[in-house]
């Protein structure tokens, strides 16, 4: 099984640190899904709230037919919303189900518990394979556990700077849960010389030179130490990767023939982890 998936925020959207370049043109990202096909990644990663990241995907399918299981994540809405949204969704992807759908977030839906029934519907009614959620924070999973909400599907941040969720998935596998994994790069975060990072980053940036000095040391580039980081953990099914070129997939995919050198510092890198959320969680950066 190919462990990498597509993500497809920049393909609608402007996203990451480290992206300049802005969202990727149609044209440039249908020679990113044919080579995604090519390499056998069978799944991407989209949202409603990514731009014109499912109209792309959906005028992909139009012209090429679809060869990927998708996973969509729905907005923030009203329960009565709910079923109009996937709908959209559905139109826009130019498809008649979906493997994933997401809840996008959860704070919210934490206020609105009713949104879940309905996913449940549109699961039963087949629409949906798989009905899960998209996730920042492990008091969210713990939230899940304690309620006993039956879900499929689970994304959230992993990397070896983000390893919180490390405790959880051994539980989420004895559960029967697909683990999906994102942010392997941290955002871009990952490449950023510790020398320009900005000042608020200044608690790891001794840890991200670590990382980056045992990456030269192994003779391997900080993408195929952070993609096979993930890709080494038994219980994770999908690692989400977005992309912002061609040349960028072909790396991320030619990446996973390093994984035995990776093997060799595996454990040296689980002591790399960083808790404190204002370094690793985007939304606490506020730069």
């Amino acid at each position: 099984m190919n462990k990498i998936a597509l993500g497809s925020a920049q393909f609608g959207a402007h996203y990451g640190i480290n992206n300049r370049r802005g969202k990727i043109p149609a044209n440039e990202v249908f020679e990113i899904l044919d080579f995604a096909s090519a390499s056998q990644i069978d799944l991407l990663d989209t949202a409603f709230e990514y731009g014109e990241s499912e109209n792309v995907i959906g005028y992909y399918e139009r012209a090429h037919g679809c060869p990927f299981k998708i996973v969509s994540k729905l907005p923030q809405c009203a329960g009565r919303e709910v079923k109009d949204l996937f709908d959209a969704s559905l139109t826009r992807l130019h498809a008649k189900s979906l493997y994933g759908y997401l809840i996008h977030n959860f704070k919210y839906f934490n206020e609105h518990p009713d949104i879940w029934r309905i996913l449940e519907i549109l699961k039963a009614e087949g629409k949906i394979e798989k009905i899960g959620f998209s996730i920042y924070y492990p008091t969210e999973l713990e939230t899940l556990f304690k309620r006993n909400i039956r879900f499929d599907m689970i994304q959230f941040p992993y990397s070896i700077l983000d390893q919180r969720f490390t405790a959880y998935f051994s539980e989420l596998k004895k559960r029967g849960i697909e683990i999906h994994v994102r942010s392997v790069f941290l955002q871009g975060l990952i490449f950023k010389e510790a020398a320009f990072l900005n000042e608020k980053f200044s608690k790891i940036k001794d840890t991200i030179t670590q990382i980056r000095s045992l990456a030269k040391d192994k003779g391997i580039s900080l993408v195929a130490l952070c993609v096979n980081f993930a890709a080494l953990n038994e219980f994770i099914d999908k690692i989400i990767i977005g992309v912002d070129s061609l040349g960028n997939l072909k790396e991320i995919v030619s990446s996973r023939n390093y994984t035995s050198n990776v093997e060799e510092v595996l454990s040296q890198l689980a002591t790399l982890r960083e808790d404190d959320e204002t370094m690793i969680v985007p939304a606490k950066w506020r730069i």
